[in-house]
């Protein structure tokens, strides 16, 4: 790894910085496997057959509200995503990279991208956006970014702009979830890299990016985590807002009670 001093200096600059070999890339095929195997029990259930792509596309073209279930399942509940987002190393990191009380402002989120595995271009495609309205979080909260599998520029990893966070907030409307901007992308640097399992990559929540674009066919499969420092002047004198909202379905409990 590099040393602090370089890492520190670069997400000051850029807004984001790659770190090669953070994890031990079993720990991230753990989380892999985990969470396609929630899947796989659906998959036995419905007895679909065949290569892992063409069992996601059935299950969710044939029996799309159990996708989704495991959608949130996994977002909710996988054990070992919630165990990589406190790990001692990790939370260590941010503490050096400046938050002096980290807390997560959002719950960790994984990612299983692919244009058949959605209904509209935004489940699979992240338009070009910042994370931080959406969060209201510390001036210096950071996301960590990660691939669950191998990434090549081929599964469209994220589409960084270094140096955009220096604009601040652009926005302060959010559309389908995303804070989405104005901004020309030609007038910025652009950063997009080949990730492995291990890698993590960490960036202000105030730069601009994106997703990459799916070409070969295969699921993109990431995390990411989001931190905030409570110890941040302004997110204190703000009075810690927390714009998200977790609570049960109506509709959906009437369904599965079978009730009108």
């Amino acid at each position: 790894m590099e040393q602090l001093s370089e890492i520190k200096r670069k997400l000051a600059e850029d807004g984001v910085v790659v770190i090669p070999g953070f994890f031990k890339p079993e720990l991230i095929e753990k989380i892999h496997q985990q969470a396609k195997a929630i899947f796989q029990i659906q998959f036995d259930k419905h007895n679909i057959k065949g290569d892992y792509l063409s069992q996601m596309v059935e299950l969710f073209e044939n029996h799309l509200d159990t996708f989704i279930n495991c959608g949130k399942l996994i977002q909710t509940g996988l054990i070992e995503l919630y165990q990589l987002a406190v790990n001692p190393s990790l939370i260590q990191l941010t503490k050096d990279l400046g938050l002096e009380f980290p807390n997560m402002c959002t719950r960790p989120m994984l990612f299983f991208n692919h244009p058949k595995l959605a209904k509209q271009e935004h489940f699979y495609k992240t338009p070009i956006h910042q994370d931080w309205v959406s969060m209201l979080a510390s001036d210096d909260s950071i996301v960590v970014w990660l691939p669950i599998i191998d990434l090549t520029l081929e599964h469209g990893p994220v589409i960084f702009y270094p140096g955009s966070h220096k604009l601040g907030p652009l926005t302060g409307q959010i559309e389908n979830g995303f804070a989405e901007v104005d901004f020309d992308r030609n007038a910025w640097p652009k950063l997009q890299v080949p990730v492995n399992q291990g890698d993590i990559v960490v960036f202000s929540t105030l730069l601009v990016h994106e997703s990459g674009q799916i070409t070969n066919n295969q699921i993109r499969w990431s995390c990411h985590f989001r931190y905030t420092n409570m110890k941040d002047p302004s997110f204190i004198d703000n009075g810690f807002p927390h714009p998200y909202i977790h609570k049960p379905s109506q509709e959906i409990i009437d369904k599965y009670l079978k009730k009108s």
